[in-house]
């Protein structure tokens, strides 16, 4: 179901306060718009301060004295960003891009360098599908493991969803890459995020994997699937899928060359059926899901759909390992790491089973 999106705002409001036209424009916004106002730059000063010279902490007087340097002659008025949520009725005061950044993702240091993090932020993930796609992208943004994100997703958040995406009850209803766009958003307002609320269509697929560093499929149409790989495959994108069974996840390594479609288990003749196909055949599901290597809740689960159950069983905590699994690879491949095209099977319990026995 198509939703039009233009009546939901994702984006808060930044005023650059360095910017006399923006102060000025911010004085006249907070005077009409009423909210909670939430500021707390000079803690979060004190903290850039310390985190580039850890000995501040210890020394008071210098830690003033570089406060006064850094906010400089304008004083705190002309100093950082307030950002306006609308969709929370929410002023909050931040520090300016480059040191929220660097305070934001100082805790990643060193599992992640600061040059690492400039590599990193560079890149840019789509993601089609945002179930498992959702746990993968806050993962992405939290660490910012890539610098902007194209998401892609037809569909609306249902009371049902939120058994594996991490939003409210406020957004039933909403588009959910509406709801993970302001959820983004809500954690850096700096990060960029680009919606296809179409999802990945036809019609959009080369300006959705356009400029992409890697793409994700966490979508169920076939078609999509089949086309998310053709794409990938001609502009040279690696491709991950994480199946929240088994922690089946599959590398696919299209950026390399001479690589076959989901490590040979498509053929080429299969792929051009699959492009312009509008519904599942077995040869299909199993090329994909491999129902002799699926869980033996997982294929009595696909069996009950349709009697029983209305879906293909997700739990969030299978989608949130998904996510994370997912995203460890996508940073490995970021930053040069060898990783080889191959599927994995990563299921936590079957380890903890194999150790006890």
């Amino acid at each position: 179901m198509f939703v039009n999106t233009a009546s939901y705002t994702t984006n808060p409001v930044l005023y650059h306060l360095e910017n006399r036209a923006d102060r000025a424009a911010c004085e006249q916004a907070m005077s009409h718009r009423r909210g909670e106002v939430i500021d707390t730059l000079e803690a979060q000063l004190v903290e850039w301060l310390v985190t580039q010279t850890p000995t501040l902490r210890e020394q008071p007087d210098a830690l003033a004295r570089a406060i006064k340097l850094e906010i400089g002659d304008g004083g705190w008025e002309t100093f950082g960003t307030w950002a306006w949520f609308p969709w929370r009725q929410t002023w909050v005061r931040l520090l300016p891009e480059a040191a929220f950044v660097a305070v934001r993702t100082n805790r990643n240091r060193d599992k992640i360098t600061l040059e690492e993090q400039a590599k990193l932020a560079s890149k840019c993930v789509g993601i089609a599908g945002l179930s498992v796609g959702s746990a993968l992208a806050m993962i992405l943004a939290m660490e910012r493991t890539c610098g902007k994100l194209k998401l892609a997703d037809f569909d609306v958040l249902e009371l049902s969803n939120l058994n594996r995406i991490q939003t409210g009850v406020h957004h039933l209803g909403v588009p959910k890459a509406v709801a993970i766009a302001r959820a983004i958003a809500e954690v850096d307002p700096y990060f960029e995020v680009e919606l296809f609320t179409e999802g990945f269509t036809d019609e959009n697929a080369e300006t959705f994997m356009d400029g992409l560093d890697f793409v994700c499929d966490a979508c169920d149409q076939v078609r999509a699937k089949a086309n998310l790989r053709w794409y990938a495959k001609v502009n040279g994108i690696p491709l991950i899928m994480e199946t929240s069974d088994r922690g089946m996840i599959d590398i696919e390594r299209y950026d390399e060359a001479n690589t076959p479609f989901l490590h040979g288990r498509i053929s080429d003749d299969m792929m051009e059926e699959m492009r312009i196909s509008s519904a599942w055949k077995p040869e299909y599901f199993d090329a994909f899901i491999d129902v002799s290597q699926a869980s033996q809740r997982g294929v009595s689960s696909l069996q009950a759909i349709g009697t029983t159950l209305v879906g293909w069983p997700q739990l969030y905590t299978d989608v949130a390992a998904g996510g994370s699994h997912a995203a460890q690879v996508i940073r490995s491949v970021f930053l040069g790491e060898h990783v080889p095209d191959a599927r994995h099977y990563l299921e936590v319990n079957e380890q903890l089973l194999e150790s006890v026995n």
